[in-house]
């Protein structure tokens, strides 16, 4: 049991040292607006760049495949790639912040990579099953979700506006019979119980890797399938287990309250086809393929 390894006591040790590799920053798309709380030693943001940005494409494969995702390649990022009018620059495997075309397909207003638009936290393009797939993966480190504002995202003003326009798209690929949830066309629950914080993330992700595969992301690369990626740290139990608080305003979910949180989202919310191309698990469990003796022990005694 390392959950003292959340804590900022524990943390604050790497305050100087919070990137294994500062220069993996270079790699990073120029139009990207960074977290704030990059230098925060409890960044979630943080320590998927301290991962990601520094595995070499065979232990990329080798961690993603520790999560049943059954990779056959790995796919180079083809850099200054024209994403329906949003320019990529980024360079390598793997790319930070993406939102996917630079009009979003889930008419948010404004934004930017990592600001006020449906921003993945790690991209990578991969071939499953002979299928060029994106790969969209959310990561948490210490997070968790209580505050009032957190627990219903569909309440108020700005709720209400966020109810309007994903309910459009969800209606939309109804219409192109692309529907990726157990929702009935009556009763049951509906899409106001997908407030809670976590949630209304898997929420957007689903409904940005729906309503763009396929699309052609190069002159290359044709993207044909795709798969969401939830990773948590197996000590964040305020995370990975969902309460009765945390579901007190989602009653059409709320005798989930006690599971966890991707067991609710793969077994009760997501229809069949799609709950198969949802994966998730415990990243700081599978830091042990990694080859570089420096960084895995970095890795390791900060993370694990």
């Amino acid at each position: 049991m390392n959950s003292f390894k959340l804590t900022r006591s524990f943390q604050s040790q790497w305050a100087d040292n919070q990137l294994f590799n500062k220069n993996t920053i270079n790699k990073i798309g120029s139009n990207v607006q960074l977290h704030k709380e990059i230098n925060n030693v409890l960044s979630s943001a943080a320590s998927c760049l301290n991962l990601f940005s520094n595995l070499n494409k065979t232990e990329l494969l080798n961690f993603l495949n520790r999560f049943d995702l059954e990779i056959q390649e790995i796919i180079p990022f083809p850099t200054d790639s024209n994403v329906g009018g949003e320019i990529y620059d980024d360079k390598g495997n793997v790319v930070f912040e993406w939102i996917g075309p630079g009009s979003s397909p889930l008419y948010e207003k404004g934004g930017k990579r990592g600001q006020n638009r449906t921003s993945i936290d790690a991209f990578v393009l991969s071939k499953i099953n002979g299928k060029i797939t994106q790969i969209l993966i959310e990561w948490k480190f210490t997070e968790s979700y209580n505050f009032e504002k957190r627990l219903q995202k569909f309440s108020g003003i700005s709720g209400t506006e966020r109810l309007r326009r994903y309910s459009n798209v969800i209606a939309k690929l109804r219409k192109m019979k692309k529907f990726p949830f157990q929702m009935k066309y009556e009763g049951g629950w509906g899409l106001v119980d997908l407030g809670y914080e976590p949630f209304y993330q898997l929420l957007r992700m689903t409904l940005l890797a729906k309503i763009t595969t396929p699309f052609q992301l190069s002159n290359s690369v044709f993207v044909e399938d795709y798969r969401i990626l939830h990773l948590t740290h197996s000590e964040n139990k305020k995370l990975n287990i969902v309460t009765e608080n945390h579901l007190k305003y989602c009653p059409g979910i709320k005798n989930f309250a006690g599971h966890s949180l991707h067991q609710i989202w793969k077994r009760n919310i997501l229809s069949e086809q799609d709950s198969d191309r949802f994966k998730y698990g415990y990243w700081n469990q599978n830091l042990d393929i990694i080859t570089n003796e420096k960084l895995k022990k970095y890795l390791i005694e900060r993370y694990e």
